[in-house]
């Protein structure tokens, strides 16, 4: 007694025979997907937009709020620009202060003479 078929019984056999090679011969491909690398140029975006306002400048065509809006982006940088050079100078004078400072300790130690750096270098520690 049979639970298949003729036809069944042969069709079922394949279909277990090709799962059995399909299993052990299968490959893994890898996915491919469609991705299109971008970047963002914060340098190029900028000149783009100076590009677009100095040529309406060229044409008349800014507006008033448009003006405005130039102005304030201009004093806004120069603003910054005025902070990074006061933070500039003021390293730099540091900077002097000390190597003054390390010149005239050097200037105490040659015209003093060498002997009194051990008594000084003494009291300091």
């Amino acid at each position: 007694m049979t639970f298949f078929g003729e036809s069944q019984a042969g069709d079922f056999v394949k279909f277990v025979e090709s799962m059995k090679f399909r299993f052990l011969n299968k490959t893994i491909e890898n996915r491919r997907f469609d991705y299109q690398p971008m970047h963002y140029d914060e340098r190029k975006e900028w000149l783009n937009q100076k590009r677009e306002l100095y040529r309406k400048m060229e044409n008349n065509e800014l507006s008033a709020e448009e003006r405005r809006a130039v102005l304030r982006d201009n004093l806004r940088k120069e603003y910054g620009r005025a902070e990074f050079r006061k933070g500039q100078q003021r390293t730099s004078n540091i900077r002097i202060l000390i190597l003054i400072g390390l010149i005239v300790a050097l200037g105490y130690f040659v015209f003093n003479g060498v002997d009194e750096v051990d008594t000084i270098v003494k009291k300091l520690w």
